[in-house]
């Protein structure tokens, strides 16, 4: 279930939408003004591991462990 960013084209509202397996084609609207086809954002994410050597740092990381194939 993958939550996308959105800007509505018309009143600039920035905007989240959560979408499920089965949502085949939703129709988006600017829950401020009401507004179709707002414009799909690039979402950004973001990680640091400050005081490295210890086990928060690692935990906290995003360097790849392992164990994926």
């Amino acid at each position: 279930m993958p939550i996308y960013e959105f800007q509505c084209r018309k009143c600039g509202q920035v905007f989240e939408q959560l979408f499920f397996s089965s949502d085949k084609s939703v129709e988006i609207l600017c829950p401020s003004c009401g507004a179709k086809d707002p414009c799909k954002l690039m979402s950004a994410f973001s990680c640091s591991a400050s005081g490295e050597g210890n086990a928060a740092s690692e935990a906290a990381s995003c360097a790849p462990r392992g164990g994926f194939s």
